[in-house]
């Protein structure tokens, strides 16, 4: 189950992050370590309202956000600079689209850590989706809001 996949999804996106600023990428290897290394089962903890919608877009959205950004790598390294800047620009539209939908979802949140977390990703999942920041800016928040969850929610 690819649910708590966030770092998994920073650790990819870091790896093809300078890469697809400078039309460079990773290979599908990093991204598969990356999602291996980022799998934890969730503790015990619970009672958050928001876990369950915040858990379903990561599953939502995970596979997509990776599949776009390993395309955008695997073009980049064949030299496909227009393919590369297309499946970037799909990466980003989806990151745009999860970002719209866990907005309303983290107002829900009670818990402060959790709503911390939940807004420190958010506005990185915005700011990359929008093209103001690279893809390696979601791995300051990314493993923070991972940690929470596996925390907070059952």
């Amino acid at each position: 189950m690819r649910i708590f996949m966030v770092a998994g999804v920073a650790a990819a996106v870091l790896a093809l992050g300078a890469g697809c600023a400078d039309e460079g990428g990773a290979t599908d290897a990093g991204a598969s370590a990356a999602a291996t290394t980022a799998a934890a089962s969730p503790s015990v903890a619970g009672g958050e309202a928001a876990c369950e919608p915040i858990k379903a877009l990561q599953v939502q959205y995970f596979d997509k956000v990776i599949a776009a950004l390993q395309k955008a790598g695997q073009a980049a390294q064949s030299g496909d600079s227009a393919g590369g800047a297309a499946a970037l620009a799909d990466a980003r539209k989806l990151a745009t689209e999860w970002a719209g939908k866990l907005e309303p979802v983290a107002g829900q949140v009670s818990d402060p850590e959790l709503r911390s977390a939940v807004s420190q990703f958010l506005g990185q999942l915005k700011q990359f989706g929008t093209g103001q920041a690279n893809i390696a800016q979601i791995q300051t928040a990314a493993p923070a809001l991972t940690s929470v969850l596996l925390k907070m929610c059952p």
